[in-house]
């Protein structure tokens, strides 16, 4: 009788043992595949967040702008005006020079600019003589040409001195037209330049040629 309640005793004993071992079994089973569930949305949502490109970061006081119209189309520099000879007008060259016997052809127009140019020619038995006016319009000059061409080359000199002492006289507001004849008879022949009440005087040539330009 004793024998049989120990034997029963016992078998009771490892029932319960065993009936723990499957609990606790299923519970560890339990618990690692919710931690495979977890570490794995958890990785999935580092990749997601791996994966989204990173915005640029705009700089503090950087200010996105659109170009000007000024920036993209720089306008033309206008060109600089011509400069004329201060009070002297077309009418005064060449009719002083219509009263030395010279013949002006009719105002024509030259170059890009509209540019006026009257020409007088007088011819004689020693040489030819010429002037050019130019200007930009009928009551400015911007420049004169005067040529003196010898039939005689050692006469050259001679003749430049008269006539081209005589153009040198021109400008008249402002000028010093004693000083610049003076100086043109002096250096006939001589490619020189000098200035005189803010006229600029320039002689050069070659051979019988002799050649004076008034400009400012």
């Amino acid at each position: 009788m004793k024998s049989t309640i120990a034997m029963a005793i016992l078998v009771a004993m490892l029932v319960s043992l065993a009936a723990c071992d499957i609990q606790r079994g299923s519970e560890q089973a339990t618990q690692g595949k919710s931690g495979d569930e977890g570490g794995s949305q958890e990785s999935g949502r580092s990749q997601t967040k791996r994966e989204q490109p990173k915005k640029p970061e705009m700089l503090k006081g950087e200010v996105a702008e659109k170009p000007s119209q000024e920036r993209q189309q720089k306008k033309p520099e206008p060109e600089p005006a011509p400069r004329n000879i201060p009070g002297l007008t077309p009418q005064v060259v060449y009719l002083n020079l219509e009263n030395r016997g010279f013949k002006c052809s009719e105002p024509e127009l030259m170059g890009h600019q509209n540019e006026v140019r009257w020409t007088c020619e007088k011819q004689e038995t020693h040489g030819e003589y010429s002037v050019e006016i130019n200007s930009s319009d009928a009551n400015s000059v911007r420049l004169i040409e005067a040529w003196v061409i010898s039939n005689e080359p050692a006469r050259a000199d001679a003749l430049a001195q008269d006539f081209l002492g005589y153009v040198a006289r021109a400008p008249d507001e402002g000028a010093q037209p004693e000083e610049a004849k003076a100086w043109v008879e002096q250096n006939v022949g001589s490619k020189v330049s000098a200035e005189f009440g803010g006229v600029s005087y320039t002689l050069g040539g070659k051979a019988g040629r002799r050649f004076l330009e008034l400009e400012n």
